[in-house]
């Protein structure tokens, strides 16, 4: 009886070190977008030194609750989303992103630029987060489709 409890609590130890990867916590926070980069070209500095964090004119806040809240431009929005992980690293997890819905609380004026902001974050199915990669000051997320533009976002 005293054999098959200490297997028991040795087998309890080794299962509390495996850590769950939780793509939904990861995200979690407020990204404030740097801008639509395309994977054809190769990019020197992603979130260079001319970048004002405080100015980002879109951000998009997610809960952990698979629910987020959106500011593009003018416009105020919030919905829903759904991701699964594919491939988890030490500082990266990349996986499958599904923006359910995307509603618009408010209705100022949209600028071309907010449109196309909006279409490519409902078209993406697609995310890599970034977290402390090599030392960068901010935590960076990637949202992307099947085409070869994506939208990269930063979080402090």
């Amino acid at each position: 009886m005293y054999k098959i409890l200490v297997t028991f609590l040795i087998f309890g130890v080794f299962q509390c070190d495996k850590q769950e990867v939780n793509a939904e916590k990861g995200m979690t926070g407020e990204w404030r977008y740097v801008g639509t980069f395309n994977h054809t070209t190769d990019y020197t500095c992603y979130v260079c030194s001319d970048f004002d964090y405080e100015k980002s004119s879109y951000r998009l806040t997610f809960n952990d609750d698979k629910y987020y809240t959106a500011k593009i431009n003018l416009l105020i929005g919030k919905g829903e989303y759904i991701t699964s992980i594919e491939k988890s690293e030490n500082d990266h997890i990349s996986g499958t992103f599904e923006n359910l819905n995307l509603q618009i609380l408010n209705k100022p004026f949209e600028t071309e630029a907010d449109s196309r902001f909006q279409s490519m974050f409902m078209e993406a199915n697609n995310f890599v987060l970034s977290t402390n990669y090599n030392g960068h000051v901010y935590d960076e997320l990637i949202l992307g489709s099947n085409n070869i533009e994506y939208l990269l976002f930063v979080r402090k």
